[in-house]
């Protein structure tokens, strides 16, 4: 009995040594919120990724009739459309690529886009993003045109080939109801046809910004605006190379509504600008932004 209670006695204390210290965990850090819902706006990219393994698609519309036409023309959408579609994929949740084609002069687009960070609170949320693009312009209509002045090329010339830069970054304000983006970007090469004109390639600086407003957890109105800084603004593809005149570009501005339902994200807009692959973007709209220039275009992208 002595000994029993002196074993009690003894062990005790180590028991409760040799108990391990338990503790509630703290609480996991709150996901950050993403700025923008969607990778792209109507235009200009955002610092939203897509997730390691995932897809999305993109398509755009353009029409080149303008909504002054009326309803003679349904408001544009009787005359051709420039079109996009592209695919993008993660490679990791910070890095994705995405490969698209625009109709317009077979602009094939490959982007490639990382993101820096990406941090938020309960009233401020901030991203930044870095996105560089290659685009390779195939319509066999350069070729054609370039003959009519005496200038040979193939498809694979380094004159077809265009290259940019953006930096990309987002906040959310007011609640997180409010989303702004910055973009500004650089853009080598913005007139395949230096050659016809003896001149060195030419190259353009934009500042691409764009704000939202989220009305609620569906529905966002938007604005869209990228005035060339400095650096080239002028045609994209004139249909006569020896009559060019004094085309040339302008600022480019769009607005209208977001709609999001559970995997798509809708752009329905006015804009100035039917361009669509970043490197016809970025030299500007064919049209200024007079009312009697808007057109109707759209934009879809589906998570896959």
């Amino acid at each position: 009995m002595l000994k029993s209670a002196f074993l009690l006695i003894f062990l005790t204390p180590l028991t409760a040594l040799a108990q391990p210290t338990w503790q509630s965990s703290p609480p996991p850090a709150p996901e950050p919120v993403e700025v923008f819902r969607s990778t792209i706006m109507a235009n200009l990219p955002t610092a939203t990724m897509l997730y390691k393994g995932d897809w999305h698609y993109e398509i755009s519309h353009r029409f080149d009739g303008s909504l002054s036409g009326g309803y003679d023309s349904l408001f544009g959408l009787d005359y051709r459309a420039n079109i996009r579609m592209a695919f993008g994929y993660g490679i990791s949740d910070q890095f994705m690529i995405t490969l698209g084609r625009s109709n317009e002069m077979d602009n094939h687009d490959l982007q490639i886009k990382h993101r820096i960070w990406n941090a938020s609170n309960t009233w401020f949320s901030n991203a930044l993003a870095v996105q560089f693009g290659l685009a390779w312009n195939t319509d066999s209509d350069i070729a054609q045109k370039l003959n009519q002045v005496g200038v040979s090329r193939n498809r694979m010339d380094s004159d077809n080939f265009q290259y940019y830069a953006q930096l990309i970054y987002n906040a959310r304000l007011l609640d997180n109801r409010l989303a702004i983006g910055l973009v500004p970007s650089y853009l080598y090469n913005s007139l395949i046809y230096s050659d016809v004109y003896n001149v060195s390639k030419r190259q353009t600086f934009t500042m691409g910004t764009y704000y939202q407003l989220y009305l609620n957890d569906m529905w966002g109105i938007w604005l869209e605006y990228s005035p060339t800084l400095s650096g080239y603004q002028g045609f994209l593809n004139p249909s006569n190379l020896r009559n060019v005149g004094n085309q040339r570009s302008h600022d480019s501005l769009s607005s209208g509504v977001s709609i999001e339902t559970g995997g798509h994200v809708f752009y329905f807009f006015a804009t100035n600008n039917t361009r669509l692959n970043s490197t016809q973007y970025l030299v500007g709209s064919p049209y200024t932004a007079d009312p009697s220039n808007w057109r109707l275009g759209f934009a879809i992208t589906r998570y896959l």
